[in-house]
């Protein structure tokens, strides 16, 4: 089943260049009800200050009724959203790693 909210979500991934994009909570789970809000981890180096700003306008502007949450993975990142993330994420966007590295 084809998700417009998480197809915007790629889309905008694309454009800001991220590493990788990983739903988590009831959404990933599989136990979410229609009203159910998406949470998105995004990882990511080298994104600026105003870049990040500008990724979460452009994550606001997609056009659901739906809250979208979303997380910049780093080392200050709660220990218990890091956990929930790593047990029940599911990726739905992940950068083409250079074969040459």
């Amino acid at each position: 089943m084809q998700d417009y909210v998480l197809n915007e979500i790629k889309e905008i991934a694309i454009k800001y260049e991220v590493e990788k994009v990983v739903l988590f909570g009831s959404r990933a789970r599989g136990d979410h009800s229609e009203t159910s809000d998406y949470d998105i981890a995004i990882f990511e180096k080298d994104l600026s200050l105003i870049s990040k700003t500008l990724l979460c306008s452009d994550i606001e502007e997609i056009h659901t009724l739906k809250k979208i949450d979303v997380v910049f993975v780093n080392k200050d990142l709660n220990d218990k959203v890091m956990e929930n993330i790593k047990n029940e994420g599911v990726v739905i966007y992940e950068q083409a790693r250079n074969q040459t590295d």
